[in-house]
């Protein structure tokens, strides 16, 4: 079977994948039926919730054959859609620990290599106190190869009770084989950090943002204001391997910085096609901006950098984003699994559907993960500079 959610790029392993879009609200009498009606009061089969589920809320039509599958992996394989997925109970509540603030884990954030997981930083905490360092590719834990492991499954394996360990095999260029046997902590889920930092003889708000759980695009704004308080004269905004989250919340981001506009608009077999707009209480609409994005951009921090560039609100630069033009939902089933579905596709303000696609910035910055330097956030901060010279 393939990788059931395993290619979204630089997903935050570890740190935390927020995917929660829109909760399902309604179903469509009008669709096709497969099965009967549930009953809340009789005993239901998971594949027949399962079925259900994606018969009301699913955005496109099913071939009837997929449904009538007799497996849910079997099922959810017939969708040909790496990002609708089964998750078992287990897989179920550690995503729902991530949009909680803390978790027990390692604290890495990781993309997809060829063999495993490639780390594209090791954060303050055991990983790093262990000696696993950005650059590094994870090709096994606890004996299991991760090149091969569906990525909820790899989640709930680094993830586990505070206290307990897991077995890391990494690959480090130029060193060959390293085994790493971590303790599990507590960490603190963070959706950005913010900073100060000089370009020239200005001050420029940093601000990374790491994914859109509930509530960041609050942070967001807030930290925005305390920056330019302290005198910041322009923003760059570092979208990198930042997987997405709420879809509501990258609404409010771009919200932010644009004064009107549209942010994106969505389609689905389920309902009508949907614009939405800025919320049109933009704090900081004229503030000089510039995006840094990658490989692992994704999802609604797709739509932020989208919307972003195609109102020429901001600079755009770094590498091609991921290319994931879909909002997913988490719907949970009586059995306490869940399953995770895409329920609309989505474009930018332009009309572009970035499925598989990505987002191509105007000016390339490439960031070598082998190395301690960042040659993309350098090139982000000449880019501030020539925008900030011709203000």
């Amino acid at each position: 079977m393939r990788r059931r959610a395993g290619s979204l790029a630089a997903a935050l392993l570890v740190v935390g994948a927020f995917f929660l879009g829109f909760m399902i609200t309604r179903a469509d009498s009008g669709s096709p039926t497969a099965t009967a009606p549930l009953r809340a009061d009789q005993p239901v089969r998971a594949i027949d919730e399962v079925r259900a589920v994606l018969l009301s809320s699913y955005y496109r039509w099913i071939e009837p054959d997929v449904l009538r599958a007799e497996s849910i992996d079997d099922v959810v394989e017939g969708l040909d859609d790496p990002h609708t997925v089964y998750l078992t109970e287990a897989e179920y509540m550690s995503l729902r620990e991530t949009t909680e603030g803390t978790y027990s884990g390692i604290g890495l954030t990781v993309g997809p290599a060829r063999r495993g997981l490639l780390v594209t930083s090791a954060l303050k905490g055991p990983a790093r106190e262990a000696g696993i360092r950005k650059g590094d590719v994870i090709v096994r834990i606890d004996g299991e190869p991760a090149g091969e492991l569906p990525f909820e499954r790899s989640l709930a394996l680094i993830k586990g009770d505070t206290g307990s360990l897991v077995r890391l095999t990494v690959k480090r260029p130029r060193s060959g084989s390293m085994e790493f046997t971590v303790v599990r902590r507590d960490i603190e889920l963070a959706p950005l950090s913010a900073r100060l930092v000089e370009v020239g003889e200005r001050k420029v708000a940093y601000l990374r943002v790491y994914s859109f759980p509930e509530g960041a695009s609050g942070r967001i704004e807030r930290a925005t204001a305390r920056l330019v308080a302290r005198g910041a004269k322009a923003a760059i905004l570092d979208l990198r391997d930042n997987p997405g989250g709420v879809f509501s919340e990258a609404v409010a981001t771009a919200s932010i910085y644009l004064r009107d506009g549209v942010v994106c608009r969505t389609d689905s077999v389920h309902e009508d096609p949907l614009t939405y707009s800025v919320t049109g209480l933009a704090t900081h609409p004229e503030l000089p901006l510039v995006v840094l994005v990658n490989g692992g951009t994704a999802s609604t921090a797709e739509i932020v950098a989208g919307a972003l560039h195609d109102s020429d609100r901001a600079a755009l630069a770094g590498e091609r984003t991921y290319g994931k033009a879909s909002v997913q939902t988490i719907a949970e089933l009586r059995n306490g699994a869940a399953l995770k579905l895409t329920t609309a596709k989505y474009v930018t303000p332009a009309g572009a559907d970035i499925t598989g696609l990505g987002i191509q910035p105007g000016i390339v910055a490439v960031d070598d993960p082998l190395t301690e330097r960042d040659e993309a956030l350098r090139i982000a901060r000449r880019t501030v500079a020539d925008v900030l010279a011709q203000s």
